[in-house]
């Protein structure tokens, strides 16, 4: 459930990625999605008073030629739309064990039929070597109460409404640089850290989420020029633009999140899927 795309001291920055993107790498529409995705998605909507729909990127294949070797077009990105109603209706459905099966069968690749938005998220560190999380609130959509590192989507919209065109005919290289932008627009709005306090995001690698039948999220690290009490200072203020989406900063000191022994400590037992993933994807990264 993990796709490792960093070696110990590198990772890829937005310079050395490119995205391939074409309606090819859409979902393909599968009998029961059509019968079942309204329904599925108003009961949804029945519990989450806040639910919304929107336009969402997604991964269809990572080609990566050379792990050793992060340089210009050493990692492509193969890339669709999708949108978080067909998330529902698929990769969180019922269902979805069918759609799995009947891709493979179909189209020999079992994520044929789901949606996989691709989502994002960072493990941010302070100047004092301290990495910050959040509790997710009870309103949250998904893992409500869970601890999480700050994360999201990127947005095709930011795309087509900075080119003023539709997004099969924008540039790919503006996709790719909206997947890495995303990620520090999500710690701004999230713990209201500004981006000018921010380090460029460096992808670490690819988190799949088996509780949504392998739903990807990219994961980053990201630096911040402020120190842990700078950070909670600002979170504290609740001017963020998604200040409901979380109850608590949680702060965890560096060289306890990257040793061994953090598996077993009761706060690790509350953290979502893909913030392990994030943490294991960290210590190769920051290993010797």
């Amino acid at each position: 459930n993990i796709r490792t795309l960093c070696t110990p001291g590198s990772g890829f920055s937005v310079s050395t990625v490119q995205v391939e993107f074409r309606e090819d790498f859409n979902m393909k529409s599968h009998p029961l999605y059509r019968k079942h995705v309204n329904e599925v998605w108003d009961n949804k909507m029945k519990n989450c008073s806040n639910l919304f729909n929107a336009t969402k990127f997604r991964l269809h294949d990572t080609i990566l030629k050379d792990i050793s070797n992060p340089c210009l077009n050493n990692l492509t990105f193969q890339i669709g739309v999708t949108c978080y109603k067909d998330f529902i209706g698929t990769n969180c459905a019922p269902y979805a064990d069918e759609l799995h099966r009947d891709g493979l069968k179909d189209y020999q690749n079992p994520q044929a039929y789901m949606a996989d938005p691709i989502g994002v998220g960072a493990i941010l560190i302070t100047t004092n070597d301290d990495t910050i999380f959040m509790r997710r609130s009870e309103n949250c959509a998904e893992m409500p109460l869970m601890i999480d590192r700050p994360g999201g989507h990127p947005e095709p919209d930011v795309v087509t409404n900075e080119s003023n065109q539709d997004i099969k005919h924008c540039e790919p290289s503006r996709i790719c640089e909206e997947v890495f932008d995303s990620v520090l627009k999500e710690i701004r709005d999230e713990i209201n850290v500004p981006l000018e306090c921010l380090s460029q995001p460096i992808l670490l690698g690819i988190d799949y989420n088996p509780d949504t039948w392998r739903r990807p999220s990219l994961e980053f690290i990201v630096r911040c020029s402020l120190s842990t009490y700078e950070v909670q200072e600002l979170y504290q203020q609740q001017t963020q633009a998604e200040s409901e989406e979380s109850t608590e900063l949680i702060v965890v000191e560096l060289t306890k999140l990257i040793d061994n022994d953090f598996k077993n400590t009761e706060i690790y037992r509350k953290f979502t899927h893909a913030a392990k993933t994030a943490i294991c994807l960290l210590k190769i990264f920051l290993s010797k």
